[in-house]
């Protein structure tokens, strides 16, 4: 990627703002749409962002006879992202998965390139601030950004090129998301860490999605025995079924998007939220309109949501079928077959990689059902359960037993027709917020409770 132009307070050692064409903001905005498994794979399993690391390190550990084929795992270490196809054409992609694009468009009897950006139409000069509000370029939106920081046309203003390769980008998108100052940390290299989160905010009246799709009502109850101190202080661990371990892992399918529409915002130490907000703000003419609903209400990819669709998210239309030359040659990315099966035309379909076999081709579920039990720490590790691994999460809590006590739970409809979502949003805030999720969720609330890093 071209070099980027950063105008830096010098005095204060801050970035106030950045000036730039279509391909950075593309980038940026591409943000919004991966899913939160991507981003944890990304960032080396120490994203910073609640407990995500630790869900994505269950499913690597997670023996293999739990899940209903292989595929799942692999499914959830590397989910796919719904818009994958556009983001090939990102100048840095860093979710690259060698997918075939469209570059060129043919109309009328002649090549016509399209100029336009991935998210972002050709135009004006782009402005993003520190806190990555993007907006068109204006000198009355300078001068109000003047006015903010303090500043006149005589303050000692540089102006600096940053060079943004996929290491960089990756260093801000892990900025972003826990960092209300993602430019000015990545400009001069300072260590990020996380502020307490406060989560005793009540969750917001308009929740999204909406209540009527006939998905939620077909979710049953989910029972749930807590481990937890007399005292209400912590949860040690709960003890579960297939249901709500399918339920967390099924988060690392989730696009970030998703999180802020939910909300209204990211947890409040990062600034996703004000991409999002961008999108349909302050950056409004300059979206394409045939992408604007990839960042304002970004889908799974196809077949990768859980059997616990509590927050009904959909799903892209699966792909296919396809008639090809020769599946071999298909499979080795070859545009023209090469070998000796040119002539020998197959159809293909996309698979549903969850099901044991071809005839259940709706399964959704990640883990196999039955009589199973798992462990879920605090922190969402996943254990299958055992006495040893019950012991273990015990010494290493180094509470005695006295002080622990069992507490039996069901989260269902009959506590209002809300109430399943309410838990789940919660849930979902909690896991990309703080390192305390069950107790934050499913303890009786404090009135000062602060999430832990």
């Amino acid at each position: 990627m071209e070099q980027q132009l950063l105008f830096i307070d010098k005095e204060k050692q801050r970035v106030l703002f950045a000036e730039s064409g279509k391909e950075f903001v593309d980038v940026l905005f591409s943000f919004l749409t991966l899913p939160l498994g991507t981003v944890v794979r990304l960032l080396g399993k120490q994203s910073g962002v609640g407990c995500l690391d630790e869900v994505y390190k269950s499913v690597e550990s997670l023996s293999t006879e739990h899940f209903q084929t292989e595929a799942c795992r692999n499914m959830l270490l590397r989910p796919l992202n719904a818009a994958a196809g556009h983001c090939d054409r990102l100048k840095v992609n860093v979710d690259y998965r060698d997918l075939r694009s469209i570059y060129l468009v043919w109309v009328g009897g002649q090549w016509i390139e399209n100029t336009d950006g991935v998210f972002v139409k050709s135009g004006p000069m782009l402005i993003i601030t520190d806190d990555l509000q993007v907006a068109p370029a204006s000198t009355g939106y300078v001068f109000s950004l003047l006015d903010k920081f303090g500043l006149n046309e005589k303050a000692d203003i540089k102006e600096e090129f940053l060079f943004l390769d996929c290491e960089k980008i990756m260093s801000l998108l892990k900025r972003t998301l826990i960092s209300k100052e993602p430019l000015t940390g990545l400009y001069f290299n300072t260590v990020v860490t996380p502020d307490a989160v406060r989560l005793d905010e009540e969750l917001p009246a308009n929740l999204s999605p909406k209540q009527e799709s006939n998905d939620a009502q077909e979710v049953s109850a989910i029972k749930i025995k807590l481990i937890q101190t007399a005292d209400n202080s912590a949860v040690l661990y709960a003890e579960v079924g297939q249901d709500f371990v399918d339920l967390i892992f099924g988060l690392l399918s989730v696009p970030l998007g998703f999180i802020t529409k939910a909300y209204g915002q990211w947890p409040p130490n990062g600034c996703l939220d004000n991409l999002y907000r961008s999108v349909d703000g302050s950056a409004k003419g300059c979206i394409r309109e045939d992408r604007r609903s990839l960042l304002l209400s970004p889908k799974l990819a196809a077949i990768f949501g859980c059997s616990m669709n509590v927050l009904q998210f959909q799903e892209s239309d699966p792909k296919g079928p396809y008639s090809v030359e020769c599946v071999r040659c298909f499979k080795a990315r070859v545009d023209k077959c090469t070998c000796s099966n040119y002539y020998s035309y197959e159809s293909i379909s996309e698979m549903n990689p969850k099901s044991p076999s071809r005839a259940n081709v709706t399964s959704r579920a990640y883990i196999k059902g039955g009589p199973r039990n798992f462990i879920v720490t605090n922190d969402l590790r996943v254990f299958h359960f055992s006495l040893a691994n019950t012991l273990q999460v015990m010494r290493a809590a180094m509470i005695p037993k006295e002080k622990l006590v069992e507490k039996e739970l069901t989260l269902d409809k009959t506590q209002g027709p809300l109430a399943l979502l309410v838990h789940v949003l919660k849930l979902l805030r909690a896991a990309v917020a703080t390192r305390d999720a069950l107790s934050s969720v499913l303890l009786p609330a404090k009135k000062k409770r602060h999430a832990h890093h």
